[in-house]
């Protein structure tokens, strides 16, 4: 399946996610799928692209590490679409809605860590936070190399239809205290996006984007 697709798919299951482990895994399927992205870009003939494809295959990497021990059981929703990317398609199109997922993702997991209630998903949320903020930087740098080059760099034939989209802005990072250790006030904390859920689940209510 082409990147493209799968990466839209990802953004649709992220903003329909409401319990925290469905998040949360929804969050390492973003970042195996980063990984996935980048290890097809390390394999072009462009020695530039290939060297950020590395570079973004690893900070993929490293994110998904950084969530796995808050996925249960290791298991990923909807089977792992990183397994079902077959080609890459257009590079400009498919770039931009990658920077977009991962900034979605970190802008989730910082409202999962303004409400989390334990220290262990507090730093889960954090080390997240900065593990996108990673792969951003260097889907920034692969886009301006792309740019460069026009534009013309595929993967594949027959790719999605062009689509520009804007460069997106660093993750705003929100620099809190986990629970219990000076952490901001009452009055002072985010809107609470949790709300009770079944047999004790938290659950969160994400905008959609």
């Amino acid at each position: 399946m082409e990147a493209l697709r799968l990466i839209r798919t990802a953004r649709h299951a992220l903003a329909e996610a409401r319990h925290v482990p469905d998040v949360l895994a929804e969050a390492r399927q973003a970042a195996l799928l980063t990984e996935a992205v980048g290890a097809g870009l390390a394999e072009s003939e462009d020695e530039e692209l290939a060297g950020f494809g590395q570079q973004l295959s690893e900070a993929g990497a490293h994110a998904a590490v950084c969530l796995d021990r808050s996925v249960a059981g290791g298991i990923l929703v909807g089977g792992g679409r990183a397994g079902r990317l077959t080609e890459l398609g257009e590079l400009a199109p498919t770039l931009g809605a990658l920077d977009e997922l991962l900034g979605e993702v970190g802008e989730t997991l910082v409202v999962l860590a303004c409400g989390a209630d334990t220290e262990s998903l507090y730093w889960t949320c954090i080390d997240g936070v900065d593990a996108m903020s990673e792969c951003k930087d260097v889907t920034a740098r692969l886009r301006e190399a792309v740019d460069r080059g026009g534009g013309a760099e595929h993967t594949a034939l027959g790719g999605a239809e062009p689509e520009r989209a804007g460069h997106g802005s660093p993750l705003l990072v929100v620099r809190l205290g986990p629970p219990g250790e000076g952490g901001p006030t009452e009055e002072e904390w985010a809107p609470d996006y949790r709300v009770p859920g079944a047999a004790g689940a938290s659950e969160v209510s994400v905008p959609a984007g």
